[in-house]
């Protein structure tokens, strides 16, 4: 299983709580630095201390950082770089459950009812947020030399099965995530051969999250998905993928590769078209 070299800074967003909080103290046990970002700046200051007195040196620190708010994210970057001088690995892993974005179905009042505009809360979060985060990881690795694994940065964004799969209770969840799969998708092609790569980390939600679910065995077991992460990590060429989990069972969610064969070439010609309009002349 691959690793990161001692000393690589990786940078979090969600750090303080969760997943990104098992993924944080993960990093640091391998030899690793760690900027903890968290819309919650104390509970992310009370780690970074821990993880610091734990260590007997600086391997963490903290930054409040609203995901949404892109000039929050901009200056937590900024002061890792200043800290840390580079950064290797950034987790976009913040995110929320479901906020209802309509009123429930009813057509006995809904006469009665305003026309309400949507509360799009999830999206900004789950997708907004994760747009944010990315646009400054890719900004920072091209400003930035190769590192010790071989490779500019690295970018590593959390998911969700329900990014393939539909959910009538969660729309607004599955179209966030759906966003973020075919995003690291399509920007993983484009950074291919610039020494950055971009994967996805899709699971149901560990079941130290949703602890009602534990029994039903529905949920996907922590140490699982960490072992996800891990093999982003170092020296591993792997890119564009979605690697998923539920429970414990692991896979890599493919497209249909029959379909996909059979339309790469009217795709290609039309990125390469759109390339021209935009000006970019790396294509």
């Amino acid at each position: 299983m691959p690793t990161i070299a001692n000393g690589e800074v990786s940078y979090i967003t969600g750090a303080a709580a969760g997943i990104g909080r098992a993924l944080t103290t993960m990093l640091v046990e391998q030899g690793g630095r760690v900027v903890i970002a968290d819309v919650n700046g104390e509970a992310g200051a009370k780690f970074a201390t821990e993880l610091n007195e734990r260590a007997g040196s600086v391997v963490a620190i903290s930054v409040k950082a609203d995901t949404t708010i892109w000039e929050e994210q901009l200056a937590g970057f900024q002061f890792a770089i200043d800290t840390f001088k580079r950064i290797d690995y950034v987790f976009a892993n913040a995110g929320v459950a479901e906020h209802p974005w309509l009123h429930p179905f009813d057509p006995a009042t809904a006469a009665s009812r305003p026309f309400a505009k949507p509360n799009l809360t999830t999206a900004d979060i789950n997708l907004t947020g994760q747009l944010h985060t990315a646009a400054l990881a890719l900004q920072t690795f091209e400003r930035q030399d190769i590192g010790p694994s071989g490779f500019r940065g690295k970018l590593i964004m959390t998911a969700s099965v329900f990014g393939y799969f539909p959910s009538k209770a969660m729309p607004m969840y599955a179209a966030s995530k759906a966003g973020i799969v075919n995003f690291m998708r399509s920007a993983a092609q484009y950074y291919a051969d610039k020494h950055i790569t971009i994967n996805a980390d899709t699971m149901i939600a560990p079941e130290v999250l949703f602890v009602p679910f534990r029994e039903k065995k529905l949920l996907s077991e922590m140490h699982v998905v960490l072992e996800q992460f891990q093999k982003c990590l170092g020296d591993s060429d792997i890119n564009g993928q979605a690697l998923s989990i539920s429970q414990e069972n692991v896979w890599v969610h493919p497209a249909d590769r029959h379909m996909l064969d059979k339309n790469k070439p009217a795709c290609d010609l039309i990125s390469v078209e759109i390339f021209k309009l935009f000006g970019d002349k790396t294509r």
